[in-house]
């Protein structure tokens, strides 16, 4: 019993280690936003993506209730609070993160339909213009 409560706490320690490091992924790939740098957002990606397939190959629902039954002492029942603190510290920067993401979203569509727009100025093929005139003012 005493080897599976100790099983149980390292467990939850490994589960809120998991959720905390996501919410510094998350508050990371916004900072890399910020900062219009790529490279570090498709690496914080790479990361949450990683830390989310982990997060959901196991069952943990079971370790946070299970705890709370056994009526441990205050100790027992402190993990399992700081887990659904993270869980809420992690809610909240995933609402801002897909806020941002939204709003760059739309961002970056306005900069194609700008770019569209004018896009014939920058073509490579020859100008429509006659080659052989210039332009010249008389005064």
């Amino acid at each position: 019993m005493l080897n599976d409560d100790a099983t149980g706490k390292q467990e939850q320690l490994e589960h809120l280690t998991q959720v905390n490091a996501l919410r510094q992924a998350i508050a990371s790939a916004i900072s890399a936003i910020e900062k219009n740098d790529v490279a570090q957002f498709e690496t914080h990606l790479a990361t949450q993506e990683t830390l989310c397939n982990r997060l959901s190959a196991r069952e943990w629902a079971s370790l946070l209730t299970a705890s709370d039954a056994e009526g441990g002492g205050e100790a027992d029942r402190s993990l399992p609070l700081e887990i659904r603190q993270a869980y809420t510290a992690l809610a909240q920067v995933n609402r801002v993160y897909a806020a941002l993401l939204k709003r760059a979203q739309r961002s970056f569509g306005l900069m194609v339909a700008l770019y569209r727009g004018h896009g014939e100025g920058y073509d490579r093929s020859p100008s429509a213009l006659p080659q052989g005139r210039t332009w010249s003012c008389e005064v």
